[in-house]
């Protein structure tokens, strides 16, 4: 399996001059599923964002009292649906992991037919910090989503979540979503899955190995 991937990047390395969605979302991921990292950021963020622009902890306060009074899934759901404020998604992501055995077949089924971007942003976030393993679930449902950037997102997750039975789907789905949206970014959700699937089966070293871009010959 290892081979496939060495030769995949090979072949497909990642345009590197502007983040896609899929960078983005692994970035995000990354950070998230370490808690000592994710306190880091967050905090970070915060003190940025409070120093420029003072007056967004007043203006997200009412929705974050609304997120931390939620007492059912549905109301979760409901969040999840709407445009969240940034400054409360940490909290809503927790909110949602509360009633986790409620609500994680539901944003799995919901990401069949969703076309809510931010909806997908945030339910891959919950599902990446899920005890529960969907990667089985999600695979099954792929080829029926109505949303690519979906499937894009969805791809980004498995890379946390699913094994290296999944290397050679996963590079099918790159080459599907390259062949019908040649003028987006879809498919590096692939290369992105294949990248931390890579570094959790075949780590190279204690630090993660970089994602081979369009300025590199392979992998390194």
């Amino acid at each position: 399996m290892k081979e496939l991937i060495d030769k995949f990047f090979k072949e497909n390395p990642v345009d590197s001059k502007t983040p896609s969605a899929a960078a983005l979302a692994h970035f995000r991921l990354t950070m998230e599923r370490n808690p000592e990292s994710d306190a880091i950021l967050h905090e970070k963020m915060d003190e940025l964002i409070y120093k420029f622009k003072p007056e967004r902890e007043a203006e997200s306060l009412p929705e974050r009292k609304e997120i931390e009074s939620a007492t059912s899934p549905e109301q979760v759901i409901r969040f999840m649906r709407r445009h969240t404020d940034a400054m409360n998604q940490r909290l809503l992501i927790d909110k949602a992991l509360e009633f986790e055995d409620e609500l994680i077949s539901e944003i799995v089924s919901r990401l069949k037919t969703s076309l809510n971007d931010g909806f997908i942003e945030l339910s891959i976030r919950v599902l990446a910090k899920s005890k529960t393993n969907v990667a089985e679930q999600l695979a099954g449902y792929y080829d029926d989503m109505r949303h690519p950037y979906a499937q894009s997102m969805v791809l980004v997750l498995l890379g946390f979540i699913a094994d290296e039975s999944y290397i050679p789907w996963i590079i099918e789905k790159y080459s599907e979503l390259k062949r019908l949206y040649p003028n987006e970014s879809y498919c590096e959700g692939a290369s992105y899955a294949l990248y931390e699937i890579e570094n959790r089966f075949y780590p190279t070293g204690k630090q993660k190995k970089k994602l081979p871009t369009s300025g590199q010959v392979g992998p390194k």
